[in-house]
């Protein structure tokens, strides 16, 4: 347990707990509960044997140490940022994280300025011990070589088996089992099958995608993750109020998988690196495809007219004008999004929801005439109040936020570089006084390290202060181009994509036609 330095009664303390795949060897669910149990009751004891208040306890399970999103970990690092406690505690320096960087950006950077002491516990990390920062610093390498190591394995093994037809998914594709033989192989699950040949003989019959979620729902068949649910199969779970209905992309998904005439399909996406979760699309070139690997719910001939009415089908819109809306108009009733449909007179904007599940949602809807009117006049409004001469002269709301934020920073940066400036010096002068006979060869050694070390800390805080400046700055930059937009802008006439684009976040539409209730969230 670390000793370097006493903890004051007073201190609130931060738990840190993270278990993940790639440090377990997961026989059962409850395995994972148990060690985070473990190590919260290693915590807690600890904060109790040293009299320590618990703020509060962070918990990223199925969590990689490298990955820098983790919802709780990053949680922990805001609370951190505003001091609302002055330990943390971790098991290990390594499950608190296993990136360089990040122990160096935070353990050895921020935390000493925040004011904040990391202990890990069975390791012996403790950042009050400047003795073994070193130690410290080689244990993060090592972690990342680790996972570095674990990770180049790993892909090479998975993109063994694609190329091998073997099926590496966490799960089954919907009509399919894992075959409990091999886990690698897809074996028809026949209920789920029945519902996917009924899926491709509608859509061949000429019900379009939106009809088939709505005669699946009203016909009352769970959707994928509903009936995996059911039958106590692994599935993704789905969220939201509408989380059991089919909606028009699961039938589209389903429509386009070559799963269902026995080819195996993987390899579509790669994460951008071992550290993040995020993915790319890969180009079809680079899939792992390999046919006939196992039993087919959908023949050949079915497919081929299917793909063949699939192209058939596409079009851009009905008479061609775009929809400078898409994406940004929502349902205040249920959070579908909204589409647009016609009639004989209009264009008109209405839940997609009631199409699937007229139950779910009543179907909001407004006239993209009438939408229009009102958002054009909300911008002009907006315009009118932003371009006035008095704000325009305080450089507006816009940035007055966040240039006195740039203030702080100029002032902080400015501290740090004078302390830099008078640790230099300091190392200067501890040389001279080696020269002049002042101090011992052993003394200057060891204040030397204590202020090289010193000079590192500011060296890395100058660097995160410097880029939290650009980040301002860009921001500012940002919002002053919805300034210049604005003024150059002053009233608009009719709508486009550009000016929804760089002022709305999003729209949504409730109430009713005697009572419309338009809410428009801007991007300033």
């Amino acid at each position: 347990m670390p000793q370097a330095n006493s903890i004051a009664a007073v201190s609130r303390a931060a738990i840190y707990v993270r278990l993940s795949k790639e440090d377990r060897n997961k026989l059962n669910k409850g395995d994972d509960s148990e060690s985070i149990i473990n190590q919260q009751t290693m915590l807690l004891d600890y904060c109790k044997d040293h009299q320590l208040d618990v703020y509060d306890i962070y918990n990223d399970e199925d969590f990689s140490g490298s990955d820098r999103e983790r919802p709780e970990f990053n949680r922990m690092i805001e609370d951190a940022r505003e001091h609302k406690f002055s330990v943390i505690l971790c098991k290990t320096q390594s499950r608190f994280a296993r990136d360089v960087e990040v122990v160096e950006k935070y353990i050895n950077g921020l935390f000493p300025i925040w004011g904040i002491r990391f202990i890990g516990l069975v390791d012996n990390a403790d950042s009050d011990n400047k003795a073994n920062r070193k130690q410290r610093q080689l244990n993060s390498l090592v972690d990342q070589w680790y996972l570095e190591d674990l990770s180049e394995n790993i892909r090479a093994t998975l993109s063994s088996k694609r190329r091998q037809g073997l099926w590496v998914g966490a799960f089954a594709p919907y009509g399919y089992i894992k075959d409990p033989k091999n886990k690698n192989h897809l074996i028809v699950d026949k209920e789920a099958a029945e519902v996917v040949r009924y899926v491709f003989d509608l859509y061949l019959k000429g019900y379009g995608i939106t009809r088939i979620a709505r005669i699946l729902n009203e016909q009352g068949i769970p959707n994928p993750a509903t009936y995996k649910q059911q039958h106590n199969q692994p599935f993704q779970s789905s969220h939201g109020k509408c989380s059991d209905l089919w909606h028009t992309y699961s039938i589209q998904r389903m429509l386009s998988n070559e799963v269902y005439i026995g080819n195996t399909v993987q390899g579509t996406q790669e994460n951008v690196s071992y550290k993040s979760k995020k993915k790319r699309n890969k180009p079809r070139e680079e899939w792992d495809v390999v046919e006939n690997t196992h039993e087919a719910i959908i023949s050949d001939e079915v497919w081929d007219r299917a793909q063949s009415l699939r192209k058939s089908r596409r079009r851009s819109g009905k008479n061609g004008s775009p929809n400078v809306l898409a994406r940004k108009v929502r349902c205040l009733e249920c959070g579908g999004s909204m589409r647009v449909c016609y009639n004989k007179h209009m264009r008109y904007f209405r839940c997609s929801t009631c199409f699937i599940d007229p139950t779910k949602c009543k179907g909001m809807n407004v006239s993209e005439n009438v939408l229009h009117r009102t958002i054009l006049k909300e911008i002009n409004s907006l315009f009118e109040e932003l371009v006035d001469d008095e704000k325009t002269g305080e450089g507006l709301i816009l940035n007055n936020g966040i240039e006195k934020e740039l203030e702080a920073v100029d002032i902080e940066i400015e501290s740090i570089k004078d302390k830099l400036s008078k640790t230099n010096e300091r190392l200067k002068q501890i040389y001279y006084d080696k020269l002049d006979g002042g101090i011992s060869k052993e003394e200057y050694e060891t204040y030397r390290q204590e202020f090289i070390e010193d000079k590192s800390d500011l060296e890395l805080s100058l660097v995160e202060t410097e880029e939290k400046k650009e980040s301002l700055l860009h921001n500012i930059d940002k919002k002053q181009d919805k300034l210049e937009f604005i003024r150059s802008n002053k009233h608009i006439d009719k709508l486009d994509a550009v000016t929804v684009d760089t002022l709305i976040e999003k729209v949504e539409i409730g109430g009713n036609r005697n009572n419309r209730i338009i809410n428009i969230y801007w991007k300033l």
